[in-house]
């Protein structure tokens, strides 16, 4: 496998992009091109549709950013790792999740399953 450290931190960067057009081109660094991503509020497959499902949630949370909350665990072509996000005043909720990612053979995401561990009650 690639080093997990790069595909962990050119995922975050992908979610945390504002700009669409610069976020696409991480997207296809992160991802493969039929790369997908699917959580229990959202799913996407290829760069369009992932790119738009980010650009969805950057909508829902204006001024999150996922934050690395953990180590990072690595074998074979897996790799998990806790992510965080708000809890700043610009952004007062406080989100954690993990995620659990397959890396293709060129080092990019195959697919990510992720999984909310804490968020605010749903009202």
């Amino acid at each position: 496998m690639s080093n997990a450290n790069e595909v962990v931190v050119r995922y975050l960067a992908a979610w945390n992009e504002p700009e669409p057009k610069r976020r696409r081109e991480l997207v296809a660094k992160a991802w493969t091109d039929d790369g997908t991503y699917v959580d229990a509020a959202r799913d996407g497959k290829g760069h369009d549709s992932l790119e738009a499902m980010i650009a969805t949630a950057q909508g829902h949370f204006p001024g999150y950013r996922l934050r690395l909350a953990s180590g990072i665990e690595a074998h074979h072509d897996y790799v998990r790792f806790s992510w965080v996000a708000g809890g700043t005043a610009d952004a007062p909720l406080y989100i954690k999740g993990t995620d659990f990612v397959v890396v293709a053979g060129d080092g990019r995401i195959k697919s990510v399953v992720g999984f909310v561990d804490a968020a605010p009650a749903r009202s």
